[in-house]
């Protein structure tokens, strides 16, 4: 055990001393990927502001419809948490592939494999930007901007969605590749995670099926990081008044750094092989 902690000590110090290096190459794989694109760079804000805008209409029944929360509008309450949901699910897909897909960067440039899925989480950063900048615009039009110390607790919430996002990618980075049909069956499940991670209604105890659902969301860490988001700018609660909720994230994201930090180092050697 006391290998692994050290193991994974040293992958979050690759994060950290490669930080600038995955910042460039996150750029330049961006900027190839959009270059044959007549509007270029622009779709990694376009596609994520059409889907909020999509959801708000049939989901929401508009602009004008209530959330969950009381004296919120809707559009606001959603858009603040699909700006985490959008960070955490786009993330997350993106690393499955990660080391598959740019592997053969490492070839050309030397650097650790490890940093390949955080190239890949920080590609998603300017769409969560643009949605971020979209929920200020409508909490301001809707008298809901109202800044307080609570806001600093995204200081603690977006390095958790990080650290998750990171030993989630490292785990099915390795797996996906040792399981060609990992990718295909995770972004089912990633489908349903959408309709019980609190983006679109919040999920509250009721019947047999209400209540499973109700259940399930509590140990979603992608719903911790979304209700966080809320908590943090729209209702004003501090993340240590949800102990149990805390632990059981923190518990979860242990569990995944050490069975993918595991894997990671068995498998690391081979991965081109296995490719």
């Amino acid at each position: 055990m006391i290998t692994i902690v050290k193991s994974i000590g040293q992958l979050i110090i690759e994060q950290i001393t490669h930080l600038g290096m995955a910042i460039r190459l996150a750029i330049y794989d961006t900027r190839a990927n959009n270059a044959h694109k007549y509007l270029g760079n622009l779709w990694e804000i376009l596609d994520p502001l059409f889907q909020v805008l999509t959801y708000a209409v049939i989901f929401g029944g508009g602009f004008r419809a209530a959330a969950p929360v009381e004296n919120i509008p809707y559009f606001v309450w959603m858009s603040v948490g699909f700006s985490a949901w959008y960070l955490v699910n786009q993330g997350f897909s993106d690393t499955i592939r990660s080391i598959q897909t740019q592997i053969f960067m490492v070839r050309n440039v030397r650097f650790p494999v490890s940093i390949l899925p955080t190239i890949r989480v920080l590609q998603v950063f300017p769409a969560v930007l643009s949605i971020t900048v979209v929920a200020a615009i409508s909490m301001i039009l809707k008298n809901q901007f109202h800044p307080s110390l609570y806001w600093l607790q995204i200081f603690y919430y977006l390095p958790a969605a990080l650290v998750m996002l990171f030993f989630l990618g490292i785990f099915s980075a390795t797996i996906n590749i040792l399981i060609p049909d990992y990718d295909l069956a995770i972004r089912q499940v990633l489908r349903l995670l959408f309709f019980v991670s609190g983006i679109l209604f919040q999920p509250e105890k009721g019947n047999v099926f209400n209540t499973f659902i109700f259940y399930i969301s509590r140990i979603n860490p992608f719903y911790y990081i979304v209700n966080g988001w809320r908590e943090t700018f729209l209702v004003n609660s501090w993340f240590w008044d949800s102990p149990l909720q805390m632990a059981m994230f923190w518990l979860e994201i242990a569990l995944f750094a050490v069975i993918g930090t595991h894997l990671y180092l068995k498998f690391k050697d081979q991965l081109i092989d296995y490719i």
